[in-house]
């Protein structure tokens, strides 16, 4: 890879990585239609821990209100959240799990073909959220159900946090609960996949450039979807999904 092949790819994590449209999915593409062949795996592990990154400092309010809570005591477990910690160690669980299995043959699902297909699954769950009927509640078997979401979200052109949010919108989460779990569940999720994959990671300094666009530009995506969430504008991205889903599988 050369220097603006790895700041495209970052400017692809960095809009994709948020918005409802799956990164992965998008970078395995990019990288068929840019002819990269070598090490696109490492790179795109690289590219996820700017994500980390971006995360973390997006939500550090609600990350040390959810630490706080969990060793809080009893007497303030009148706080709505109280339980997020143990939720999103659920979650974490059901998400390992699953994503270990699916990562085993990952590179099966490295495929246009594949991408295409998962895009459509995508599609369907933002169109599902159109029928959604809020309720407020928050149990252990939503989180469970939204790990498992998480953890299917590996496979590429499944959008994680497209997944994420609209399960948890079509459970009947409010639009802030659905948001901020759905990335607070990120962290250990992006942190956990980078710690197992140090072992076969070979550091190249060209990787620097797409992790700098690659943090810059999820930021603001990440600025962007909070806005298009409390507008009720969250489920439009399926006639993106949709399309590129046609797209892709009319090329292949």
């Amino acid at each position: 890879m050369d220097i603006w092949q790895t700041m495209i790819l970052g400017t692809v994590q960095g809009i994709a990585e948020w918005l409802p449209i799956s990164s992965s999915g998008h970078l395995v593409l990019f990288e068929h239609w840019l002819g990269i062949k070598e090490a696109v795996i490492e790179f795109d592990i690289f590219l996820h821990l700017a994500s980390f990154f971006v995360v973390i400092i997006f939500f550090r309010k609600q990350l040390r209100q959810v630490i706080q809570d969990f060793f809080a005591p009893k007497k303030f477990f009148h706080r709505s959240r109280r339980l997020w910690g143990w939720y999103i160690i659920i979650s974490t669980i059901v998400t390992g799990v699953l994503g270990w299995m699916f990562y085993q043959q990952i590179e099966l699902f490295r495929t246009p073909e594949s991408v295409a297909g998962w895009l459509m699954v995508t599609t369907l769950l933002l169109l599902a959220t159109i029928f959604r009927k809020e309720k407020g509640h928050f149990g252990f078997s939503h989180a469970i159900i939204l790990g498992l979401m998480q953890g299917l979200a590996v496979l590429p052109g499944l959008s994680r946090s497209g997944a994420v949010i609209a399960m948890a919108l079509i459970l009947g989460l409010k639009k802030k609960d659905a948001f901020d779990y759905a990335f607070l569940l990120a962290i250990p999720a992006i942190g956990g996949s980078f710690l197992l994959s140090l072992n076969n990671f070979s550091w190249q300094w060209i990787y620097l450039s797409g992790f700098i666009v690659a943090f810059a530009v999820g930021y603001a995506s990440l600025i962007l979807l909070k806005k298009i969430i409390d507008s009720n504008y969250f489920h439009w991205f399926f006639v993106y999904t949709l399309l590129l889903s046609l797209l892709v599988f009319s090329l292949s």
